[in-house]
């Protein structure tokens, strides 16, 4: 089967497989929220939204490198639920799912990108990029090391749109088709708040001042992953801890 009628093979099995299981669902924004409840907000969706690593530590192998897949991330949305004037009904954690495409360029540098296209059933929307560069490859054992620069934006219902920014140093081990990651780094989110009219003397508004608001939120990053690779294809799971913490997973093909 030639490489890419397989990844669109693949891609295609793996949407109508899993999007059962990752039902999407609108995240909802509280009403009147002052600045701390933004801030906790942009916590949740700005860094839990950001791009993902998701894939093998070690890099794809230049010009020939390629790989396509399917990842999902579970966004705590239901702690949104005790800011401002709450959610009814209570939401539960949303899973979003994403195209991801990588492509190795030279000299170990690899580039990702990955989008969940907008629907008008969930108004939601989120693209981004992450550039990697493995410095560090040892000889005698399976042993890298690699810096990740990654940037990455995201859109609920036209209320909230997020830019994030952020850098990671992962080191990874690869054994047999078995490879494990974990690494740190720093990320910052800057958020826009959309202020909301009033109708009939009631605010519809998600800030408490009825206008445009835009916050920033910085944090310390962890991130642990493993990656199993069966033929040319891969399963992809790690575990990346902000101020919450967000699971993520990811099918695909690499060739």
């Amino acid at each position: 089967m030639a490489p890419p009628f397989k990844t669109l093979t693949l891609t295609v099995a793996l949407a109508i497989l899993i999007t059962p299981f990752a039902v999407r669902a609108t995240i909802q924004l509280p009403l009147n929220m002052v600045e701390n409840d933004r801030i906790t907000a942009l916590q949740i969706i700005g860094l839990g939204t950001s791009t993902k690593i998701l894939t093998d530590p070690y890099p794809l192998g230049g010009y020939s490198g390629i790989e396509a897949g399917f990842s999902i991330e579970s966004i705590p949305a239901s702690a949104l639920g005790s800011l401002g004037k709450g959610v009814t009904p209570s939401q539960q954690n949303v899973n979003l799912p994403s195209f991801t495409f990588g492509k190795g360029l030279f000299n170990n540098i690899d580039i990702f990108l990955h989008f969940t296209p907008y629907t008008s059933q969930d108004e939601l929307s989120e693209y981004g990029a992450l550039l990697r560069w493995g410095f560090y490859q040892a000889s005698s054992v399976p042993l890298s090391a690699s810096i990740v620069l990654h940037a990455g934006s995201a859109d609920i219902s036209n209320q909230l749109s997020t830019h994030s920014y952020g850098a990671d140093l992962i080191g990874g081990v690869n054994v047999d088709r078995v490879a494990l990651f974990a690494g740190a780094g720093y990320l910052e989110s800057l958020g826009t708040f959309d202020g909301g009219p009033t109708i009939g003397g009631v605010s519809s508004s998600i800030t408490d001042s009825g206008n445009e608001q835009t916050e920033v939120v910085t944090c310390f990053h962890a991130v642990v992953g493993i990656d199993i690779k069966v033929s040319d294809y891969f399963l992809a799971a790690q575990v990346d801890r902000y101020t919450q913490t967000v699971m993520s997973g990811k099918l695909g093909v690499r060739f």
